[in-house]
């Protein structure tokens, strides 16, 4: 019996047909695009590697097999990127191995609800964007600060991997991001059309959020530097002239190198506590969630909605996930996360999401389908079996210098991501609120290391400081009289079908006199 979808066509054609279209669409500008978002895969997946916080080589497969997936489903180079706030407290020493792999799943879980229940706008009303430009912000700065702590350890120049190194590859980022930052292009301004992406008629209204988040697509025709591509090369060329030179006395390295090897997938939930799902909860998922909901699904959406203009779809059927012309919508790209950690991170997987930064940085190198994220997806895979037992030791060789200055750069660009976000947020009469709520936000997470209590502490003075209260009650208000004309019209429609009902009953008793009189 051949297996067939809900509307009848096979399954296997429909796969054979997506898979030629993705073998016609091989060229080398979508192989280009491919390497748009390793500058920030790259770092924060060596960092935690290194610090055996992941489970390295099913990490990248199942991260492969993501970007797969997701070249098939959709047509667009939907990235797949570590959760930053996860990957930031790991990397600050909040989190054990067992923590971040409970973190990823309790964060899918719940994106995934929100997903399927339509809860996306509530949690943007709950948690206000300046807030998450401050928890941006805070975990950015730690990010950093632990880069810099890492350099501070090593001596200046007593052996290759030092802080003149680091000094070194420091000027070399901050002359390629000033490089790429010089050659971008003035961007058109978007129409009212860009950015009307709601997954529902009655979301035609644009919010602020979605107008703030659709400007991302102003930079996506920037010629961006892929600094974490070349800072990364560095390293391994040091780190293979250490390896071939290294007597390995101490057996610090994992030597001789060699193919496969390494499993693919493990239990990683075998030694997992109940400390562990409650630490993942609270350090883990609770700072996790709204950057997610931000930036990796409403972000991406409005974003993808106005890069693909030519690829918007209308489908309007109860039935369908899908019903708006949207590219791609929330409720899809929730359940993508969702399922991505729920099946994923129990067999060894990273906390994964997509991310609007790097769907521009795709773009930007020349990704315009699904092939590129595929053809990723696939050498991320091949890696992992070909070369996964060796990988660990290669980055473990790896100079503290030149990881740390890519830690660095990581945590400056979630940084300055949470300083756009405020600047462009909100308007010249409540800037200077916003930026107190941000920075009473980063600073508790900051000099408490906790980054859930930065979160309360923001909405807190959000509340009491801003205009928390009034956005509540106008909120209130704004569904009281939506509730009421609602009412109105169904009493309307009501009052119609009564008329209606009048009319036809008149008009049966008086052909009913017609035909006695006859």
């Amino acid at each position: 019996m051949t297996t067939t979808s809900n509307n009848g066509i096979p399954l296997w054609s429909s796969f054979r047909k997506r898979t030629l279209e993705l073998w016609n669409e091989c060229t080398t500008q979508e192989i280009s695009g491919s390497l748009g978002d390793l500058g920030t895969f790259i770092p924060l997946t060596i960092a935690l590697a290194r610090d055996r916080l992941i489970y390295f080589a099913p990490a990248l497969f199942f991260s492969g097999l993501s970007n797969l997936l997701t070249g098939y489903a959709w047509d667009v180079p939907m990235c797949v990127q570590p959760m930053k706030s996860i990957a930031a407290v790991a990397l600050n020493g909040e989190l054990t191995l067992e923590e971040v792999t409970t973190a990823g799943i309790l964060t899918g879980g719940l994106i995934f609800v929100i997903g399927m229940t339509g809860l996306i706008e509530v949690v943007n009303l709950i948690i206000p964007h300046m807030v998450v430009s401050g928890m941006q912000i805070g975990l950015g700065l730690k990010l950093a600060g632990k880069g810099m702590k890492d350099i501070q350890k090593l001596s200046w120049v007593d052996s290759p991997d030092c802080i003149l190194l680091a000094v070194a590859c420091s000027l070399l980022a901050l002359y390629w991001l000033r490089e790429s930052s010089s050659l971008s292009p003035s961007s058109p301004s978007k129409t009212n059309d860009d950015v009307d992406i709601d997954d529902s008629a009655e979301h035609k209204s644009h919010s602020l959020m979605d107008r703030i988040l659709c400007r991302a697509s102003q930079n996506s025709s920037e010629k961006k530097t892929p600094v974490g591509v070349y800072l990364f090369l560095v390293g391994v060329i040091f780190a293979i002239v250490e390896l071939a030179t290294t007597r390995n006395e101490n057996g610090q390295y994992d030597l001789p190198l060699r193919f496969f090897g390494a499993p693919i997938a493990v239990l990683a939930l075998e030694d997992v506590g109940v400390n562990d799902w409650k630490a993942g909860f609270l350090d883990g998922a609770l700072p996790q969630i709204p950057l997610t909901t931000l930036n990796s699904v409403i972000s991406v959406c409005a974003l993808a909605h106005s890069l693909y203009p030519e690829k918007r779809i209308h489908t309007s059927t109860n039935n369908s996930i899908r019903d708006s012309d949207a590219v791609v919508t929330r409720k899809e790209v929730a359940i993508s996360v969702g399922v991505m950690n729920i099946l994923c991170c129990p067999f060894g997987g990273i906390p994964n999401c997509h991310g609007a930064g790097g769907l521009a940085g795709q773009h930007c190198f020349g990704a315009r389908g699904g092939m590129s994220v595929a053809f990723l997806g696939v050498c991320k895979m091949m890696l992992a079996v070909f070369f996964g037992a060796s990988a660990l030791t290669l980055l473990d060789a790896v100079p503290i210098s030149v990881l740390s200055v890519m830690i660095i750069i990581a945590g400056q660009e979630l940084a300055t991501t949470g300083f756009t976000l405020l600047v462009k947020s909100g308007n010249a009469s409540t800037l200077r609120s916003d930026t107190v709520v941000a920075l009473v936000t980063a600073a508790v997470i900051l000099a408490l290391q906790k980054t859930h209590y930065g979160a309360i502490a923001g909405w807190v003075t959000f509340m009491v400081y801003g205009n928390g209260i009034e956005q509540f009650w106008a909120w209130m208000q704004r569904r009281r009289n939506t509730k009421t004309n609602e009412a109105v019209d169904d009493k309307g429609m009501t009052m119609c079908s009564v008329d209606a009902h009048k009319q036809t009953d008149d008009a049966h008793d008086t052909s009913s006199d017609l035909i006695s009189t006859c």
